[in-house]
């Protein structure tokens, strides 16, 4: 199987149900997180690629994305982000969560199960690859690839 390319996630990947729009209330916010990975389609997923993704495209050094993190979890999406809620919802993400709301629209999570064949790691490691290549510069919430 060749490597997976970012366009070929997008176009085959499947969303979760809602998304994370409500950016005057923090409260609020981690509400419709919770919802979301809380899900039972998130409890059912597991062995996942996975984007968090905008509606607006973001200006990045090259062009622009709506993709904002890029990541992979062997685990379900429910089990990888539910133990999180109150730190993704801690003032340092929510600063960054509420600028993104408000000027680049509601957050979906795509995701897209990995045959057991393709290891997860060199799956993510290509796509952010793809990314950088497309865009000089990793998505805004993969930052530690600096």
């Amino acid at each position: 199987m060749s490597p997976l390319t970012l366009d070929q996630f997008i176009k085959s990947s499947s969303r979760l149900s809602g998304s994370i729009q409500n950016y005057k209330r923090v409260k609020c916010f981690r509400s419709e997180f919770e919802q979301i990975f809380g899900s039972q389609e998130a409890k059912n997923v597991s062995n996942v690629l996975y984007a968090f993704i905008c509606d607006k495209k973001i200006p990045r050094v090259k062009s622009e994305s709506n993709i904002i993190y890029i990541g992979k979890t062997k685990q379900s999406l429910c089990r990888r982000y539910l133990k999180y809620a109150k730190t993704f919802c801690s003032k340092y993400n929510w600063s960054f969560f509420s600028y993104i709301l408000k000027h680049y629209g509601p957050v979906r999570i795509n995701y897209l199960p990995i045959d057991t064949k393709e290891p997860l790691k060199k799956a993510e490691t290509k796509l952010l690859e793809d990314y950088y290549e497309l865009h000089r510069e990793y998505p805004p919430k993969n930052s530690q690839r600096q």
